[in-house]
């Protein structure tokens, strides 16, 4: 099995700017989201990004699935598990690169339901998230160690369509849960939601992958496979969970309390 290579080397002028920037976006994402809820009566978006901010305490076993380390020497450690240091700046990065995009995503879909829609955002989300990470991995903030498939400059690209659907799915389901929740205490389901969402596409879907990755000398067209199949599987779970979008229908004409919803998502 491959070993994390602790001893790499830390860009710290880029944590430090990686902390101040994804925290000074975050404080920035929950004012908004809390100038949201005031104007427009709806708690939904504050609530995802703190759900999400909570929900990033699950990186460590990504960390270990898919074989990623965020460099040791001189990191600003926020916690540790399973003997992996995570930094400070990891709640942060979920909360602008996973519930930033899901808000912007669930506010459209409050107008309309459109699960073509979901797919082309996931396409996108797919994209930056590959760019975000490919970055994050060429300044020498954590790296992906041991073999895997589909590598851009370092970066597995094959992981980008894990979280692009990841994020749509978990934009879907705050949607769903808007439209049917009769009071606010309800919306605490996505605390539970943001990480068995998590779990769903990105470990669930991503298990092909994943188990190829971590067998004894792992095999380059077996791994390929793999990824394809975790692709596959992604978009097939991403499908599944459009499907509770319903009909196209603005939310409008669903006749749900202001509270729920919103009385403006435009």
């Amino acid at each position: 099995m491959p070993v994390p290579p602790y001893d790499h080397h830390l860009n710290l002028a880029m944590q430090t700017v990686a902390t101040a920037a994804l925290w000074g976006g975050t404080v920035a994402l929950l004012a908004w989201t809390m100038r949201l809820w005031r104007r427009d009566g709806s708690i939904v978006p504050f609530v995802m990004v703190v759900a999400v901010a909570v929900g990033s305490i699950i990186e460590p076993l990504y960390d270990i699935a898919y074989h990623l380390l965020w460099y040791t020497p001189g990191q600003w450690t926020l916690f540790t598990a399973f003997a992996l240091p995570q930094p400070v700046w990891v709640m942060p990065a979920y909360v602008m690169v996973f519930a930033f995009p899901a808000v912007l995503i669930h506010r459209r879909l409050l107008r309309r339901a459109d699960p073509g829609f979901v797919f082309k955002m996931a396409g996108l989300l797919a994209l930056t998230t590959a760019v975000f990470e490919t970055t994050a991995n060429n300044i020498d903030l954590y790296g992906y160690y041991g073999p895997a498939p589909m590598r851009f400059l370092k970066y597995p690209l094959w992981i980008g369509v894990m979280e692009g659907t990841q994020i749509a799915g978990f934009a879907v389901l705050a949607t769903v849960l808007a439209r049917r929740a009769t009071r606010p205490a309800h919306y605490l389901a996505l605390f539970a939601v943001f990480p068995a969402n998590f779990a769903f596409d990105v470990l669930g879907a991503g298990f092909p992958t994943i188990i190829a990755i971590n067998t004894p000398h792992p095999s380059t067209p077996v791994m390929w496979l793999s990824a394809v199949a975790s692709i596959a599987l992604a978009a097939t779970a991403l499908w599944w969970t459009a499907q509770l979008l319903g009909r196209d229908v603005p939310v409008a004409d669903r006749r749900l309390p202001v509270t729920a919803v919103g009385a403006d998502v435009s």
